[in-house]
């Protein structure tokens, strides 16, 4: 759990060794109105409410050639910190958290900017499942939980000082399969907001890399645990995946690939193959220059008796490229809007 929370921090490491000289700045309050997803028949009753919500943020752009490599853009990085009370204080009550973010310029020009905002980080949730106490709520089972969020989000340049910003943001609060039930909660939401500039400058100009067309393959090991079903304990859960994608725009690409896990937390654990599971999966990549997310859809061709009644599933995978070949990322596994587990990935491309 203390390792994979590190993950928080990991793209805030990546680039702040960079000199804070050139650079922009910039602090900023938002509130939102959220609405819950019930993807599940048992849900529906429990969400009926909407969600309030308010974050306050400090953010930082480097304006150096080094930085715009990263993702072929400019970028800010970031910390904020949130509250959302969920309108049900006897049932799902409230969450409080931190997380890092990341937010690339998709486009702008003299007033306009059109971001793409993304974050993870850890939240104290108020209230959580208990079978006696609080048996409607099957979204949490533990205080402490990840959120994960992305939210495009229109800017209004008011002065050189000041903007206002418009956005939807898609939420995600789960413990990552750490404890059940863990059916987690998805609420998208209406944010609106302010940012106070602390230092400015005018943004240059670089060119973009070129854009391969080749073929490009890679492959790429994870781990996690999981707990026992009888409270045993934690045991590892091991993935090897491999795959062959090809860039077809700019920030787009597609690919195939196969994913093996196995999975020492089941009974089967201790024999080979009926604890395996084996799923082809095709990919599409959202691509910033190192930067890499992308999303899986894998159907099982084989899987552990028992395992899950899906067929499909996906999987959600943030890389870093570090180098020419190697990468460093986080995965989450899920089955439809239930997440499974969160992983830590690395991976060789050749």
């Amino acid at each position: 759990m203390r390792l994979k929370a590190l993950f928080v921090f990991i793209c805030l490491g990546f680039y702040f060794h960079e000199s804070l000289a050139q650079s922009v700045k910039r602090v900023g309050a938002k509130a939102s109105v959220a609405t819950i997803i019930a993807h599940s028949s048992d849900l529906k009753p429990i969400s009926q409410s909407t969600p309030m919500g308010f974050n306050a943020s400090w953010q930082w752009m480097g304006t150096g050639q080094k930085n715009w490599e990263v993702c072929n853009c400019f970028y800010y990085l970031g910390i904020e910190t949130f509250y959302y009370n969920f309108n049900n204080p006897s049932a799902l009550g409230s969450a409080a958290g931190v997380a890092g973010t990341f937010e690339p310029i998709l486009w702008r020009n003299d007033n306009w900017a059109l971001s793409l905002a993304s974050g993870i980080g850890l939240t104290y949730l108020s209230k959580v499942h208990d079978p006696v106490d609080n048996p409607e709520n099957m979204f949490f089972s533990q205080p402490l939980s990840f959120l994960l969020f992305v939210a495009p989000t229109l800017e209004y340049r008011i002065s050189s000082d000041w903007s206002a910003q418009l956005g939807l943001s898609y939420n995600h609060i789960s413990n990552g399969g750490q404890k059940q039930p863990n059916k987690g909660m998805n609420f998208p939401a209406i944010r609106v907001g302010a940012s106070r500039y602390l230092s400015a400058q005018d943004l240059p100009r670089y060119e973009k890399f070129p854009v391969s067309t080749a073929w490009q393959y890679y492959v790429e090991a994870a781990f996690t645990t999981k707990g026992r079903d009888d409270g045993s304990g934690r045991r590892a859960v091991l993935s090897l995946a491999g795959e062959s994608f090809r860039s077809v725009t700019a920030i787009n690409a597609f690919g195939a690939g196969l994913d093996v896990g196995k999975d020492y937390s089941l009974e089967q654990g201790q024999s080979f193959w009926p604890s395996l599971t084996v799923a082809p999966f095709v990919a599409h990549h959202f691509t910033l220059g190192r930067i890499d997310f992308s999303q899986w859809m894998a159907l099982y061709l084989h899987k552990p008796e028992g395992y899950d009644d899906h067929r499909f599933y996906q999987r959600y995978v943030l890389r870093y490229k570090i180098g020419n070949a190697f990468s460093a990322g986080v995965g989450l596994k899920a089955h439809g809007h239930v997440a499974e587990n969160i992983d830590l990935r690395l991976g060789w491309r050749f």
